[in-house]
C-alpha cells in the first residue's frame, strides 16, 4: 500500500467518471478511456500516483472525438495530501473549496472536519456539479456543493476556518479573505502567467490582510476566467519582428525557463509574461514569450552547436529584454529559490511580494 493511500481514506476510484482522457501524441491532443471499453487501462490510469483528466474543452468534446485543452481533472493523489497537509484541516472546522471537480476532495475535506465541521465546495461548471453531488451522496457524504463562480467564494456558509482552491490563480480574490475568520488558512496554487504556480499557503490577519510564504511547483488548470493566452504570430509578423542575438547559452536558458531556476522571478518581475518551449527535434528549441494584452511576442531560437541565438522581438515591449534584466536580477539577488518568496495581499487587494520577510527592502507589488 502506497504512502497516499494510507493518507487519503476515501477511494478515489468512486469519484472518477467513465469517461476519462489521456494524452494522444498522433495528434497533441486528447483522446477519450472508457471504462466501459477498456477497463483495464481505466483503473491503472485511476490507481496511478498521476492526475486524471476528466474533462476537456469545458465539456463541449465528445468522446470518440480529439479534445484540445484539459479543463478539469483529479488531481495526483500525494499532492492532493500535500494540500491537506498544509491546509491542516481539523475536526470541527468550517472548510471552502473552490472546484469541486469530481468531488473527491470534498469528501476528503469532509472526512477530516468530522461531524461538527461543515464543508461548502463551489464548481462552475454545472455538469461537473451535478456529477459530483450524486457520487459524493452515493459515498456518503453531505457537503453542500454550489454551482457557482468560486472566485466569489460563498457568502452564505462564511466565515470559514480554512479555503482551499483545487485550480491556480493569479489574483487572489479579495471574497476568499473577506470571507475566512481571522487567523484563518488560505491554500492555492498561485503564479504568474509566465510558468508554474507555486503552493502557497496564507494566513488571514485582523486587518483585512493575508500573507504567507510560496512553496513548491505546481501544474494546476487556472481558474476559468484567469486563463493564460497564447499569442500566435503570422508567419510574416514573425519575419517582420526586429532581429538580434543573445549571450546567454544553454545552462542560461535552461535557468531562465525551469521553475526551480530563475523562471518563478522572472515571472514576479516580469508582468502578462506567458512562456511557452517547444522542441522542433533533437537540434532546435524554441523559447517564446507571450503578452496577448500588448499583442508582444519574443522569441530566442536554439540551435544545437550554435555560437549565438537569435532573438526576435515585436510588438510596444522588448519581452526578450524584460526577460534578460530579470534574469540578471535572479542572479544578483543569489539565485532565490521559491522558498525564499512570499506573498501579502493588502486590504485593498494589492499582491506584494517579498524576499525572505515581509519588511525586506527586496519587495515589490504586482500591479494585479
Amino acid at each position: 500500500m502506497t504512502e497516499w493511500r494510507e493518507r487519503l481514506p476515501v477511494p478515489r476510484e468512486r469519484f472518477i467518471p467513465a469517461v476519462v482522457w489521456v494524452e494522444d501524441p498522433t495528434s497533441d491532443g486528447f483522446t477519450s478511456v472508457t471504462r466501459e471499453d477498456d477497463e483495464t487501462r481505466w483503473r491503472a490510469l485511476v490507481e496511478q500516483d498521476e492526475p486524471v483528466v476528466t474533462q476537456v474543452d469545458d465539456g463541449q468534446t465528445r468522446p470518440g472525438e480529439v479534445g484540445l485543452q484539459p479543463s478539469s481533472s483529479c488531481s495526483q493523489p500525494s499532492l492532493v495530501a500535500a494540500m491537506l497537509d498544509h491546509l491542516d484541516v481539523r475536526e470541527g472546522h468550517r472548510v471552502l473549496e473552490i472546484g469541486t471537480g469530481t468531488g473527491w476532495n470534498a469528501a476528503l475535506l469532509s472526512e477530516r472536519v468530522g461531524k461538527g465541521g461543515h464543508v461548502v465546495s463551489v464548481e462552475v461548471d454545472p455538469v461537473l456539479a451535478d456529477t459530483a453531488r450524486r457520487a459524493l451522496t452515493r459515498a456518503g457524504h453531505r457537503p453542500v456543493v454550489a454551482t457557482a463562480d468560486g472566485t466569489e467564494g460563498y457568502p452564505p456558509g462564511a466565515p470559514y476556518d480554512r479555503v482551499i482552491c483545487t485550480a491556480s490563480v493569479r489574483r487572489v480574490p479579495r471574497s476568499w479573505i473577506d470571507q475566512t475568520r481571522p487567523g484563518g488558512v488560505i491554500v492555492s496554487p498561485w503564479g504568474t502567467d509566465y510558468g508554474d504556480d507555486a503552493l502557497t499557503r496564507l494566513e488571514v490577519h485582523e486587518d483585512g490582510s493575508a500573507a504567507g510564504r510560496l512553496g513548491v511547483s505546481l501544474a494546476f488548470m487556472r481558474v476559468r476566467h484567469q486563463r493564460r493566452v497564447y499569442l500566435d504570430p503570422t508567419d510574416d509578423e514573425a519575419r517582420e519582428a526586429d532581429r538580434s542575438v543573445t549571450t546567454l547559452g544553454g545552462r542560461e536558458l535552461f535557468e531562465v525557463t525551469a521553475f526551480p531556476r530563475a523562471a518563478l522571478t522572472i515571472g514576479l518581475r516580469v508582468p502578462s509574461c506567458y512562456l511557452t518551449v517547444e522542441d522542433l527535434d533533437d537540434d532546435h528549441r524554441m523559447i517564446e514569450f507571450h503578452d496577448a494584452g500588448s499583442r508582444s511576442w519574443a522569441r530566442v531560437a536554439m540551435v544545437r552547436g550554435a555560437d549565438a541565438f537569435e532573438v526576435r522581438q515585436r510588438g510596444p515591449r522588448r519581452l526578450w529584454d524584460e526577460v534578460d534584466a530579470a534574469y540578471s536580477w535572479w542572479l544578483d539577488a543569489g539565485k532565490p529559490t521559491s522558498d525564499r518568496y512570499g506573498l501579502t495581499v493588502q486590504q485593498d487587494g494589492t499582491h506584494d511580494v517579498w524576499l525572505d520577510a515581509p519588511d525586506s527592502q527586496l519587495r515589490w507589488s504586482l500591479g494585479l
